[in-house]
């Protein structure tokens, strides 16, 4: 199958890989180009601007959350009916779990689908040294073809044309443009990374300007070129999605707002794939859950933004609690785990009460409580797995629980990775799963199929 494709990858992070990224996809899409986003890494951020500007979801690909062969099978699944898949790297191209690996790094994606990568070099603060970078990043890895170089911030013509001298003099790398320093083309940061495209307003005057500055200064023929350049792409055989959707069985409500809003989207489609329907609901907006579903899935986000409107919506708050107190089957992530504990602390000390399923307060740092991929052993059965499992997972925030009573269950017990308390993660308490730690369901899809069973049988009672 030829599936045109490239990676935006940079040496170090915070170069500008989401802003040209983003921006190329525009460009792409204003050719009349079908494009397929991804993200390298478990981020949940830089999907939203992919989405919001190509209206297609973007797909991560991670070589911890998922196995491989599994790698191929959601790249090639979403990229099928695409005319381009543009694939953002994660940090700096060679950065992955430890400084004698490569795993999870972009290189390894590079080479695990075999795409070229083109990078985004910051120049801000160099002009000749440039040179000596693209030719380290070219040399180290050799099996990662960087095929192009796109320069961000120069400050002048000159300064453009002495990065490409360098480069292109001793790397015998193409430069395919340079984008000019501008503020406005720069995504504000909050404490968990880059504002999500829903927090930024109207984002159509933004990506307009972006579009814009990146047709005038970037060759997007090249870059075309360079991925049309990719090899042909085997899909494998398919062991995450199955080729027949399984009929509908239950139906699932999904929070998704605002605040909720942190879930890999494949995740969503393989639980539709084992006979799942999904129905989102707000914990902001909506008054009740809705109507007849079997279970619930409360992914992350950034709750403690919207702490005093989640905590007025009592109706909502009720009613979640009332459906756990019903038995029914609960998987919650992070921003959900918080959701539903006694009360949220914001940045600023100030208490909202949340759902009160747990009796431990969630209470937000000023420091990175955690950051980290994690790997957890199943020692206490659950809505989506039995003990004795291995999970492998990734956490990333800054709050921590406080005040849980010293008879809690959990579910996980953390070999990787911090979790909750004392080396443990995975509240339970009657059906309801709560950790800290997200989860892709292609690293096994039983996990979804456990959790649609728990569903069903919800159902029968």
């Amino acid at each position: 199958m030829r599936i045109p494709r490239v990676i935006i990858a940079s040496p170090w992070s915070c170069s500008g890989k989401t802003t040209v990224s983003t921006g190329l996809m525009g460009a792409l899409m204003r050719r009349g180009l079908k494009v397929q986003p991804f993200k390298i890494g478990p981020d949940f951020i830089d999907p939203s601007y992919h989405a919001a500007i190509t209206g297609a979801r973007s797909r991560n690909l991670d070589t911890w959350l998922m196995p491989r062969r599994a790698v191929l099978e959601v790249f090639g699944r979403a990229a099928a009916n695409s005319d381009i898949a543009i694939i953002e790297g994660v940090m700096g191209m060679f950065d992955g779990m430890s400084g004698r690996s490569e795993a999870t790094s972009t290189s390894e994606i590079a080479k695990i689908l075999r795409a070229p990568v083109v990078l985004v070099l910051d120049v801000l603060n160099m002009a000749r040294s440039a040179g000596a970078l693209v030719l380290g990043c070219k040399v180290f890895d050799e099996k990662a073809e960087v095929k192009g170089v796109i320069l961000n911030r120069t400050t002048s013509e000159k300064h453009a044309r002495w990065a490409t001298e360098a480069i292109e003099g001793k790397a015998r790398i193409p430069v395919l443009g340079a984008l000019p320093y501008d503020e406005s083309l720069r995504m504000p940061e909050r404490h968990l990374g880059l504002i999500p495209s829903w927090e930024k307003g109207s984002l159509e005057k933004f990506f307009q300007n972006l579009v814009r500055k990146i047709e005038s200064n970037i060759d997007i023929e090249s870059i075309q070129k360079i991925a049309k350049s990719a090899g042909n792409f085997h899909v494998p055989m398919r062991r995450v999605f199955p080729e027949h959707k399984i009929e509908r069985r239950v139906e699932i409500g999904v929070a998704f707002d605002e605040a909720f809003n942190f879930y890999y989207w494949d995740n969503l489609e393989i639980l539709e794939s084992c006979g799942a329907g999904i129905k989102f609901f707000s914990p902001i907006h909506d008054k009740d859950l809705p109507k007849n579903i079997q279970g619930m899935y409360i992914g992350g986000g950034f709750p403690e933004v919207l702490a005093e409107e989640i905590s007025k919506n009592e109706s909502m708050k009720k009613g979640v609690r009332m459906a756990i107190d019903d038995e029914m089957p609960v998987y919650a992530e992070c921003g959900g785990l918080m959701y539903l504990m006694k009360s949220v602390l914001d940045f600023e000390g100030k208490g909202h009460r949340m759902v009160g399923m747990f009796e431990g307060i969630a209470r937000m740092g000023k420091k990175l409580e955690a950051l980290d991929y994690t790997l957890a052993k199943v020692v206490d059965k659950n809505p989506i797995s039995e003990t004795g499992k291995m999970l492998k997972g990734h956490e990333f925030h800054f709050s921590s629980i406080e005040g849980l009573p010293s008879d809690s269950k959990f579910a996980y017990k953390m070999l990787r990775g911090r979790g909750i308390a004392g080396g443990k993660d995975g509240l339970l308490e009657k059906n309801c799963l709560a950790s800290y730690m997200h989860l892709h369901f292609a690293q096994d899809p039983r996990l979804a199929r456990n959790f649609v069973r728990a569903c069903e049988l919800y159902k029968i009672s």
